[in-house]
């Protein structure tokens, strides 16, 4: 399963607060290298407002930081806090806002998995994030509950069980990311048989396919949207 966001008429867009700044992931830099895009020789690359720091330690999620709310800075339901990546102390590749070679330039929504969306959503709230939206969903198969918070220019969607379904201890997990690329099918062409056939997306009017990134060893699942339609 690949990260997918809702229609466009579940999230509202303004005042987004927080930003994430920095997101720390147990991959080796070649492994994002393989995949078209560029990191420094410090293994951070830039999306967007957010640096991807690569460690090379292995696993996925490491854990991210946020600008904005100063409870933020502390872990999230079992989220882990990291130091973020300091501007002015890196040589960005993008500074100004080009793609990667692969035609990527952002992150559009984290996907956060949570046994107990109540509890998860407590704690982002008591961390200082507005709820911005959320829908009920069985897109998927099993009754699922969608929630969504603002983390700056990124989304940040929390799936579990739905209202009146079982909870369970699962602790909370960074599960996916969703990536933006202006040319989708340009995308494609450049990534080859990385990247899966795009199809129409959830939100009206864009388009997702999934990377294969277990082939390059990335260990997160990636997806890759044309950008959000503007009224």
């Amino acid at each position: 399963m690949h990260p997918d966001t809702p229609g466009v008429d579940v999230i509202d867009t303004t005042s987004p607060t927080g930003q994430l700044l920095t997101l720390q992931l147990g991959d080796a830099p070649e492994a994002w290298a393989a995949a078209g895009f560029e990191p420094d020789d410090r293994g951070r690359l830039l999306l967007g407002s957010t640096w991807v720091r690569c460690t090379g330690s292995g696993g996925g999620f490491q854990g991210w930081a946020f600008d904005g709310p100063s409870s933020a800075r502390h872990d999230i339901d079992g989220l882990a806090s990291v130091d973020p990546v300091v501007a002015g102390s890196t040589t960005a590749i993008h500074p100004d806002g080009t793609t990667h070679p692969n035609g990527v330039s952002s992150i559009d929504h984290v996907v956060v998995r949570s046994g107990n969306c109540e509890r998860t959503v407590a704690a982002f709230m008591d961390a200082g994030f507005e709820l911005r939206g959320g829908r009920s969903t069985t897109s998927y198969g099993s009754p699922m509950r969608q929630t969504f918070f603002w983390a700056g220019d990124v989304i940040l969607e929390l799936v579990g069980p739905d209202e009146g379904e079982p909870v369970t201890d699962e602790p909370t997990s960074i599960f996916g990311l969703a990536l933006v690329a202006a040319d989708l099918a340009a995308t494609a062409t450049a990534l080859g048989d990385l990247l899966g056939t795009p199809k129409d997306a959830v939100q009206p009017g864009r388009q997702i396919a999934g990377l294969r990134n277990r082939v390059v060893g990335i260990a997160l699942p990636i997806a890759v949207m044309s950008p959000h339609v503007r009224p």
